[in-house]
């Protein structure tokens, strides 16, 4: 039985190392999620245009314009990038704007990476906390010398353009080498990592049907199971499993 633990130790590390790969697979299929985050009228949505290249946000003089969260869809740094505009995080009576300001910081929590932008004409720091990958940048630096701009802060005009190239440089690096942190075969699709979880768990439980010596009859089950898992990722999948998804998908016969 030993030999038979050994060859279910090394499926497991494999499995399990796949998993960890912190989501970066299906980032890559589905693209990078970055969030503009900052207080009203900092100049994210300016920023945004500039990053997208046309006008994609509505840009005004009124502090709150942005009500929702508005994304973009560019190529960085050889990979797919959605970047999103959110409302100035403040505190608000109007109900449509504290709803914006909810989706902003939603949007904030699950991005990738986050722009914090200080506005220079009230440079406060960042609201939120800001981790070690996130950018932040001193916008409005045609109107405050860059040397007020906080260490560690770039310095960007989105009114003139200064600093948007580096900015977009930046952005690029972080993506490309988010790409590159983990080894192929990497996971796509939610649907493979489920699939693996479970026949990990499957493993698992062959592996402790060993340990416990419940019987091979048990441990080649759970090992059926692992491998039904496996095949339904690589594409050996029966006539059965083909008829079981059409009919879990779509009404027929009905």
């Amino acid at each position: 039985a030993e030999p038979d633990r050994a060859r279910i130790a090394s499926l497991m590390a494999e499995v399990e190392a796949a998993l960890g790969d912190g989501g970066i697979g299906e980032r890559i299929r589905d693209g990078f999620r970055i969030a503009i985050v900052g207080p009203p009228n900092a100049g994210k949505s300016s920023i945004l245009n500039r990053l997208a290249r046309r006008e994609a946000a509505i840009v005004t003089d009124i502090a709150g314009t942005t009500r929702d969260v508005v994304e973009v869809r560019l190529v960085l740094g050889g990979q797919v990038v959605w970047i999103a505009d959110t409302a100035g995080l403040r505190e608000t009576e109007d109900v449509v704007e504290a709803e914006g300001v909810r989706r902003a910081k939603r949007a904030a929590a699950e991005a990738d990476l986050r722009i914090h932008v200080i506005d220079a004409e009230d440079p406060s720091p960042p609201p939120g906390p800001v981790l070690s990958q996130d950018i932040i940048v001193f916008n409005k630096s045609d109107l405050r010398a860059p040397g007020l701009a906080p260490d560690g802060a770039l310095p960007v005009s989105a009114k003139t353009g200064e600093g948007l190239d580096r900015l977009e440089s930046w952005i690029s690096g972080f993506v490309s080498q988010r790409a590159a942190s983990v080894e192929a075969p990497v996971i796509t699709r939610a649907r493979h990592r489920e699939r693996l979880t479970r026949g990990l768990a499957a493993l698992q439980a062959a592996r402790d049907a060993l340990d416990q010596d419940l019987g091979f009859e048990l441990v080649a089950e759970d090992l059926r199971l692992a491998i039904r898992e496996m095949q339904s990722i690589v594409g050996e999948i029966g006539v059965e499993d083909v008829l079981g998804a059409v009919f879990s998908r779509f009404c027929i016969g009905k």
